[in-house]
């Protein structure tokens, strides 16, 4: 009996062992919670998954050695990983996932949604919009080429006359580099910073930048505490059932970060 009951304690504590052992050596990947990201990282199934509040914060996870491995956007990683910057023994691994596209996005049903996409045509043909990415080394992943309903104004509630009335357009956005991001000065700059001012500047009204809560987003553009989210925002068919959404006018894929 004695050895009976020996028997059984070696098989439960080896296989308290075995189990606790794959928990301690299972890799841990983080990502932006609510971000595209975040959709990519849950199907990684060898990985634990943790959310963190932002793509910098999961640079931060994994540089620090908390985590083994991050998904944010491409975008993000061009000139924020790698030498010369604050996290230069990061690396990006493979070839990243499938390609997202991103786009800018306003209140359902808002005319102000052809608005803008007349102006980010009128900007793709003049160059200009080239000219803004390439200051940020993103000049190959502009897009912009879609086709797009002509502006109409709308009889009723229209947000159009509602932001032009008021002068300006107050734009959601987060902090990430090179979207929106302060420099060294305080000053804030970034393809998206500059996109939306050339954007606003052929609407004739002024941008006004408002940093939100990322999962609240859409709460605040249905209260109109914005007017629009402008930052980066991936394209899917969630957002363009409760929102009205410009064409795509980058091209971005999520990528896995990694210690070198």
């Amino acid at each position: 009996m004695k050895k009976i009951i020996a028997l059984i304690m070696v098989f439960v504590l080896a296989t308290m062992c075995f189990a606790g052992c794959g928990a301690e050596t299972q890799k841990i990947i983080v990502a932006e919670k609510g971000s595209a990201g975040e959709e990519v990282a849950k199907t990684l199934t060898d990985y634990a998954y943790t959310a963190v509040d932002t793509q910098t914060k999961a640079l931060m996870e994994v540089k620090s050695g908390t985590a083994d491995a991050a998904i944010v956007d491409y975008v993000l990683s061009i000139g924020s990983i790698g030498e010369g910057t604050d996290f230069e023994d990061l690396v990006v691994e493979g070839n990243g996932y499938s390609p997202e596209y991103y786009g800018i996005a306003f209140r359902k049903g808002s005319d102000v949604t052809a608005k803008v996409n007349e102006a980010i045509k009128t900007l793709k043909d003049n160059g200009k919009l080239e000219q803004i990415a390439k200051n940020y080394k993103l000049e190959d992943r502009i897009v912009a080429t879609d086709s797009f309903e002509p502006f109409k104004q709308s009889e009723k509630d229209s947000d159009w006359e509602y932001i032009k009335n008021k002068g300006k357009m107050i734009i959601g956005i987060t902090y990430f580099a090179p979207m929106n991001y302060l420099d060294a000065d305080n000053n804030l700059v970034g393809f998206e910073t500059e996109f939306a001012k050339a954007v606003c500047e052929i609407l004739g009204v002024e941008a006004e930048f408002v940093e939100i809560n990322w999962n609240s987003k859409e709460a605040e553009l249905k209260a109109k505490s914005i007017d629009c989210i402008w930052n980066g925002m991936t394209i899917n068919a969630d957002r363009e059932a409760t929102m009205s959404i410009t064409i795509p006018y980058m091209e971005n894929q999520q990528v896995m970060v990694v210690k070198k």
